[in-house]
């Protein structure tokens, strides 16, 4: 194999060993059972056995700030997450209206996610998916991006509004988002945070 090649190979697959492990690597074992989690940021190998595992996506806030603190840490700001199912089932959820929505309301609040940096966040987010996920399923299931259960989410959008901290207006906006996937999910979140911010 000529050097130049071979060079390449190992620079790719370094790069790529160190998205998923570069700040120590972090493993969520599912063995013989059934477990619900978050898909953090710290874990980023999952491994199911002969089990049911139910992981849900961060908000597009969490992950516009876990990209800042990254960048400024000076590591990759993708962060790779490897899923291993081996007869079983693993199901990664979208997070609801109501979560993406109070997430971002609360940062572009506090200061730390820019009105330009959310914005920026929405292109990529429609026209490529900001959390990168590899699978090997043997003799199993597994399922990404799976819309959050509707109750969930008309619950969700409830009882968020019922104590304060979803609009009206904006709730009734989130409600055209359930059962949505992609960019109707997201225009309706950017059309609910703008009636909120007004």
């Amino acid at each position: 194999m000529d050097a130049v090649i071979r060079d390449d190979i190992q620079t790719r697959v370094r790069r790529g060993l160190d998205q998923v492990f570069g700040d120590g690597p972090m493993f969520h074992f599912c063995i013989f059972g059934a477990q619900a989690g978050q898909l953090s940021a710290s874990k980023r190998v999952y491994i199911t056995i002969c089990g049911g595992c139910e992981l849900k996506k961060p908000t597009l806030a969490k992950l516009v700030l876990e990209r800042k603190r990254r960048k400024a840490a000076g590591l990759p700001v993708y962060r790779q997450h490897m899923v291993f199912t081996l007869f079983g089932a693993t199901e990664i959820k979208l997070p609801t209206m109501a979560e993406e929505f109070i997430d971002l309301q609360d940062a572009m609040q506090s200061g730390h996610i820019s009105r330009h940096e959310w914005e920026e966040a929405l292109v990529e987010v429609t026209t490529d998916d900001p959390v990168r996920l590899g699978s090997m399923t043997i003799c199993g299931g597994f399922e990404a991006d799976e819309l959050p259960d509707e109750n969930a989410e008309i619950d969700g959008l409830a009882l968020n509004r019922h104590i304060g901290r979803i609009p009206e207006a904006a709730g009734k906006t989130l409600e055209l988002g359930v059962g949505q996937g992609g960019a109707q999910r997201m225009a309706a979140l950017k059309q609910a945070i703008t009636m909120a911010s007004v």
